[in-house]
């Protein structure tokens, strides 16, 4: 059976207009990145585009490219796998936190929850 990885982190009604960093914490000292999930729009982003790095103020790496759109995003039970960053394909990360930094904001009020998946590493 195949291993399935295990949440690392979540942020609950991310901002998805706002252009401010957001932390995500990670339950995990050592861990690498296997899918990002993004679901429970409460719209459907047209405008919101933006990545996750691995420090503040888009610090760090980018473990999903500032150029992320957020428009796949068509309903409250739609999901969106976003597309991990080269620099955070099987690499092994140790940020505490990571930070969701969009590029540009939606416009309006829009929410949605962000999930982390991966491999946490002794």
């Amino acid at each position: 059976m195949p291993h399935l990885a295990d949440m690392l982190g979540s942020l609950l009604g991310a901002n998805l207009n706002s252009t401010a960093d957001q932390a995500i914490p990670i339950a995990a000292a050592k861990y690498v990145i296997r899918r990002i999930v993004v679901t429970n729009a409460s719209g459907t982003p047209t405008l919101a585009v933006g990545g996750i790095y691995t420090a503040a103020s888009k610090g760090g790496s980018a473990v999903v490219a500032a150029t992320q759109a957020f428009s796949g995003l068509t309903g409250g039970t739609v999901s969106l796998d976003l597309t991990i960053a080269a620099a955070g394909i099987g690499v092994a990360l140790t940020a505490a936190q990571l930070f969701l930094s969009l590029t540009t904001a939606q416009g309006s009020a829009m929410t949605a929850d962000l999930y982390i998946f991966g491999d946490a590493l002794a």
